[in-house]
């Protein structure tokens, strides 16, 4: 509707509803809602003619810079929009719109760092430009931010009503192996639009991530029978054969079907090493890996499942060069491999290592800054979560930490040089012995211990105090853990059991309860895992012993140097490679013990030796 078709009255109306809008009076308020609409219809020129008279009577009004902004945007002219949006931000510092416009320049520009940093700033101004929180969810995802990005979009794509926001959203939190969450997502696509292809595929995925296996497994074979796109359910159909311990079928399945992409099929000949793994077939495996590598080529998630599996049979040096390739290319642009050569860091005065993959993983690659040949005196910082700025208070490796968020903020700039992802320092595990990276480095704060201990002594009235720690949440993580209630048939007569596993334990404490009548179990209130490391370092210490699965908890015991500290391990490929192939003894920390599965799936031999012990 334009000024020429109003009646007076008409007029006075939309004037009156667009000085609402835009902050300003009489005929440039409409001005500027005709302009917006004009734009809308691809007219640049005439929005242009409406919006520019604005700016020069109303610099102040954030409006017209808007619309110059985005008619800059639309021609892919990045310092003219850049500039025109930083006039529409200095009027309204605030302003989602201004700075989602401001944002995108920057991109336009190939300035990442500042667009996801203004990206930032529009989203916490409540900006509802899903086009330009897809831009974000891209830049982030390449930078190695997802889980950083998600924390932020996560809410939005539970409100917005954009399907195509909740499944990438999905997407990159399954990059990260967040399947949860990714399933809310991929749960919430379907929800809003069920007609695509990749919808319905992401509805089976979240069966699958949900625990509803079977489901999941039904799904996909109904999927199979009419949908073009069937790669992704191939995979999603051998991940549930593969979850229900379905071995020989899912061999069967992935020999006999025909994959349409090459990055299809070499996915499916990793997950085929993974069961082959499970049967013990180590050299079917290794082959299995070799063909994926050939179809994929630098495929990074292939190179990094090869790398560890090297590294898992003591073959540092050939994994190592597997293990490198495991970051896509846009972060290695940011931070090379070579910055982690002894030559480079040979020079560096400071030295920011770089976080990655999970809490558990970051806490065992810290111990390899034992091994860098640092220049004497040289600043190491840890650059990652901010719980583990308590947790690394008073730590014998010397290193320091910083919050991701902080970096930019460095003085003098850090120097691509300085930066090196923390992964890259196993290239120094070929020529190290295994009592160089080992010991404990961490200190938990001894005032907290005792007032912890002291709280556990009075409500244990003289019993063992035992922490257990006995499930992961992730998908695969499933293949590590056991239920509570088999778990706490090994404890001793009357034993004190506090809970160490994260989320809602109340169902499996109850069985657990139900299983074991002459135990006491305590959650704690006081201390929680995900959001205080510190905290919970501490209450591990004030326990007489643990018992966990390998997740986060294992690696905190052993790098606090618990004297008492028990480990289950299961057969096949979920067993990490920090603590290779065989024996009772930690190759990685030296100071746990750990307990084996004989057959994958089969916790009756871990179980027994622990139940031995305690009877001794």
């Amino acid at each position: 509707m334009t000024t020429q078709t109003l009646s007076r009255k008409e007029k006075r109306a939309a004037i009156a509803r667009a000085s609402k809008l835009y902050g300003l009076k009489g005929d440039d308020a409409l001005a500027i809602h005709n302009a917006y609409l004009t734009m809308q219809k691809g007219d640049l020129g005439g929005a242009l003619r409406l919006a520019h008279p604005v700016t020069q009577r109303h610099p102040g009004n954030p409006h017209g810079w808007i619309l110059l902004g985005s008619a800059a945007l639309s021609q892919r002219e990045g310092e003219t929009a850049k500039a025109f949006f930083a006039k529409a931000v200095e009027c309204a510092p605030k302003g989602a719109r201004a700075l989602a416009g401001l944002g995108k320049a920057h991109v336009l520009c190939a300035e990442v760092e500042p667009a996801c940093a203004i990206m930032e700033q529009a989203i916490d101004a409540g900006s509802k430009d899903v086009p330009m929180m897809l831009l974000y969810l891209d830049l982030t995802g390449r930078l190695g931010r997802r889980l950083h990005a998600a924390k932020r979009l996560e809410p939005l794509a539970q409100k917005l009503d954009s399907a195509d926001l909740a499944y990438k959203l999905g997407l990159s939190l399954q990059e990260v192996d967040e399947t949860k969450r990714a399933a809310i997502c991929f749960e919430r696509a379907y929800a809003l639009d069920p007609a695509p292809e990749a919808h319905q595929i992401a509805q089976a995925q979240a069966l699958l991530y949900t625990g509803r296996v079977e489901e999941a497994e039904a799904r996909a074979r109904e999927l199979l029978e009419t949908l073009k796109d069937r790669d992704q359910l191939a995979l999603v159909l051998l991940t549930a054969l593969r979850l229900q311990r379905k071995g020989d079928e899912a061999l069967g399945f992935a020999e006999a079907f025909e994959f349409a992409t090459p990055e299809g099929f070499a996915q499916a000949r990793g997950m085929v090493a993974n069961v082959l793994q499970d049967q013990d077939d180590m050299a079917g495996a290794e082959a299995a890996y070799q063909e994926a590598m050939h179809i994929a080529g630098e495929q990074p998630r292939i190179r990094k499942a090869y790398g560890v599996f090297c590294y898992r049979d003591g073959r540092y040096a050939e994994g190592a060069a597997h293990y490198e390739k495991r970051l896509p290319a846009l972060q290695r642009r940011q931070v090379a491999v070579e910055n982690a050569a002894p030559e480079n860091l040979a020079m560096q005065d400071r030295v920011f290592l770089m976080a990655e993959q999970g809490i558990g993983d970051q806490i065992a690659l810290m111990s390899l800054l034992r091994l860098a040949p640092l220049k004497d005196g040289a600043e190491v910082t840890f650059v990652g979560d901010p719980r583990h700025g308590p947790l690394l208070d008073g730590n014998a490796l010397g290193l320091g930490h910083m919050a991701q968020s902080d970096l930019n903020g460095v003085t003098p700039p850090v120097a691509p040089g300085e930066m090196v992802f923390l992964g890259d320092l196993t290239r120094y595990l070929p020529d190290a012995a295994p009592a160089a990276r080992q010991g404990a480095y961490l200190t938990p704060d001894a005032g907290a211990v005792d007032t912890i201990r002291t709280r556990y002594e009075a409500l244990a009235e003289g019993r063992p105090i035992f922490g257990l720690a006995w499930a992961s949440r992730s998908l695969i993580g499933a293949l590590r853990s056991l239920p509570l209630s088999e778990l706490v048939a090994v404890l001793p007569e009357g034993a004190f059991v506090v809970d160490l596993q994260y989320g809602d334990t109340r169902d499996e404490i109850a069985a657990a309860k139900a299983a074991r009548p002459d135990l006491l179990f305590h959650s704690d209130p006081q201390i929680d895992q995900m959001t205080d490391l510190a905290g919970f370092a501490a209450q591990l210490t004030a326990l007489d012993r643990v018992i966990t699965i390998d997740n986060t908890t294992a690696h905190l015991a052993g790098a606090l140097g618990l004297a008492d500290a028990h480990l289950l391990l299961p057969a096949g490929s979920e067993c990490m490679w920090y603590w290779g192939g065989e024996g009772s003894e930690d190759p990685w920390y030296a100071t746990l013990t750990l307990h084996r599965q004989r057959r994958a799936g089969d916790w009756s031999g871990p179980l027994a030796e622990l139940a031995a012990r305690w009877a001794r």
